[in-house]
This record gives structure tokens, C-alpha cells and sequence, in this order.
């Protein structure tokens, strides 16, 4: 995760980042106790010999204990190993100040007991200071990853939930194609060698294309046309189809397989094995970022008397586009579906992106 470069994990950066901290560190606080005195190297060599159990303290807090510890959920454990660390780390200080920075440096001063009140305090806040920083990025950054992690879970989720509704394809409509393919065949009709071509064509795009995340506009049209031609096949002249495109250039994509389940249903429903004529439209337009799909079909005479439901749109494939349409275009995607006496028509508005 590189989400916060503040805090990388590789290795040089992250030393790169401490070594900056540090001289930041050992810069300020030599400011702050040298310039009162006019006297800024003298106070930039103390720091600079009292740096090194602070350093050792952060490191030990925000690259063992932190990790090994707080972020597993051992924080009772990492409170206490914080609070002995930073008592004993304070003392290593009272050591250093008393017997090499007083001794050597500040003769002028006078040491003071190694456990006096006031000094030992002093050395716990100048400690709790320096490690505060780097803690709370630390922090920081662990929740920013924990919150990728998620994300990416979740994203993960919704990849596969996509790709089960993608696959869940109906064999019913090869199982009959391939009916009338043979009886092509058998009649030795001329057709025959266009019908294998088109369900080469039809199965390659249906496997090959499952895992696309996003497909040319005009490749779904073909596909589409594909289909339909296949399913015309059954009808023969019994059914009057109007398919009809405007405004599709090569520069716009769409998720694949999002509009064949509602051609799918019309086709399914508009004729059955006794009605002499059925009709479908089918019109795809693209228009100031949004494509929309119109479809409209017949239905049987007495259809609803004799179905057992009473919206043909209400059945798996339909629930599983209308669930992808969630996924895919939240908040970018309007579906109609208007049942009437005679027909169905559903109006489907999709903001699909164009290239340009």
C-alpha cells in the first residue's frame, strides 16, 4: 500500500525519512535551548550526544511494539512495555546528561540526583515528544491501509459477483439453434454454412469477452445482431423485427452483456408455439453521453391468463442485469419497464464513456 507516502515502507525511504526527522529534531531543540544563551553549538552537541536513546526508544515503540503488539490487538501488553520503555530510556538519559554531557560539557553546572522529580519528568515529556510524531503516523498510515484492505475485499467481492452474473448463461437458446441448424442441414439449405459461422462468432465473443471490463460499443451491436439473427432462425417469417442504430462511433465502451438479457425476453415472450405473427423493436441511440435502449415486443394473445407470471422482466436474468446495472453505473443508469395489454417495453438510459 503507497497511499500515504508519508510513510513508506521501503527501507531506504523509511531511513531517509528518520534521518530528516531526527535533524529536524536535534535543530529545534538546539534553538530552543541555545539561542537564550547565545549559545547554539554548545547546545547542538548536547543534543546531538542525547539523541541516541531517543532514537532507540521511537524505534523500539513504533517498528516493534506498534506492529507486534498495538496492531494485534495486544494493547494492554503494548501500554505496558510503552510505559516501562520510556521510564527506563528516561533514566539511560539522566545517565548520558549527568556523566557525559555535565562532566564534559556544562562543568559550570551542578548534577542533579538521577531520580530528582523535576529532571526525570523532564526527560519523560522530551521523550513522549519525540516519539509522538512518528506514533501518530504510524497510526496513521496503519488505518489507511486497514481501510485499503478493505476496499480491496470488497472490490474483490464485487469482481467475482460480477462474474458470476456474467456467466450465467442459458443453454436453452443453443440447445435450439442448434435444432435449427439441423434441420437446415437436413433440408440442405444454403444457410447452413452462415449459421456456423455466426454461432463460432456468437460463442468466441461469450467467452472471450467475459472477463472484459469494458468492450467497443460496436461490438456489443455486433454481437447483439448476431443474436438476433440466430433467434430469427426459429421464426422464419412469422416474426417482423425493426433494429435500428444512430449516433454509435468506435469511441465508446460499455460494460459487456448488459443489454441481451432484455433482448433475450423479448424474443422469449413474444411468440409461442401457436401465435401466427409477433413483432419486436429494438432501437439504440447515443446521445449527449447517454446510450439508450428502447425495446419493445409483442405479446401473445391471452398471454397473462396462461403464464404463471405476471411480469415476464421479473425472472434471474433480469434481476442479475438489474443488479449489474447497480454495480457497474450506480447513479448513472435509468430502466423502465412499462407492462402493457399487448406488449412490453423497456427504456434503458446508460453514461457510458466515450474515448474522446
Amino acid at each position: 500500500m503507497n497511499e500515504l507516502a508519508i510513510y513508506p515502507e521501503n527501507t531506504f525511504q523509511k531511513i531517509r525519512l528518520y534521518i530528516s526527522y531526527w535533524l529536524g529534531y536535534i535543530l529545534l531543540f538546539s534553538l530552543v535551548q541555545g539561542l537564550p544563551t547565545n549559545d547554539f553549538w554548545r547546545a547542538f552537541y548536547n543534543e546531538c550526544y542525547s539523541v541516541f536513546p531517543k532514537i532507540i526508544f521511537v524505534l523500539l515503540i513504533v517498528e516493534v511494539a506498534m506492529p507486534k503488539l498495538f496492531f494485534r490487538k495486544k494493547k494492554t501488553l503494548f501500554i505496558f512495555i510503552y510505559l516501562i520503555s520510556i521510564l527506563f530510556f528516561a533514566f539511560l538519559q539522566r545517565l548520558i546528561d549527568n556523566y557525559i554531557i555535565i562532566a564534559f560539557y556544562l562543568t559550570e553546572w551542578k548534577s542533579e540526583p538521577l531520580f530528582s522529580a523535576p529532571v526525570y519528568l523532564y526527560n519523560v515529556i522530551k521523550l513522549q515528544f519525540v516519539v509522538t510524531v512518528p506514533l501518530i503516523i504510524k497510526l496513521v498510515y496503519y488505518i489507511a491501509e486497514a481501510k485499503n484492505k478493505v476496499q480491496l475485499i470488497i472490490s474483490e467481492k464485487l469482481q467475482a459477483e460480477l462474474f458470476s452474473l456474467r456467466n450465467q448463461f442459458h443453454p436453452h437458446f443453443l440447445f435450439n439453434v442448434l435444432n435449427s441448424l439441423y434441420s437446415k442441414i437436413l433440408s440442405k439449405s444454403d444457410d447452413s454454412a452462415d449459421i456456423v459461422l455466426k454461432i463460432s462468432d456468437f460463442l468466441r465473443y461469450s467467452v472471450y469477452e467475459v472477463n472484459t471490463k469494458h468492450i467497443p460499443l460496436e461490438k456489443e451491436i455486433e454481437y447483439l445482431q448476431n443474436y438476433i439473427s440466430l433467434q430469427q432462425l426459429r421464426f422464419d417469417n412469422r416474426l417482423e423485427l425493426s433494429f435500428s442504430t444512430n449516433g454509435i462511433t468506435e469511441n465508446q465502451v460499455i460494460e459487456p452483456f448488459l443489454i441481451l438479457p432484455f433482448i433475450e425476453n423479448s424474443f422469449k415472450y413474444c411468440l409461442d408455439d401457436v401465435s401466427l405473427k409477433a413483432w419486436i423493436t429494438i432501437s439504440i441511440t447515443f446521445s449527449e453521453e447517454w446510450l439508450i435502449i428502447k425495446i419493445e415486443n409483442s405479446l401473445p394473445q391471452d398471454f397473462f391468463e396462461n403464464k404463471k407470471t405476471k411480469n415476464p422482466y421479473s425472472g434471474i436474468g433480469i434481476s442479475n442485469v438489474k443488479r449489474r446495472l447497480e454495480l457497474l453505473y450506480p447513479q448513472k443508469h435509468i430502466l423502465n419497464i412499462k407492462n402493457e395489454v399487448e406488449s412490453f417495453f423497456v427504456s434503458l438510459k446508460i453514461k457510458i464513456n466515450d474515448t474522446n
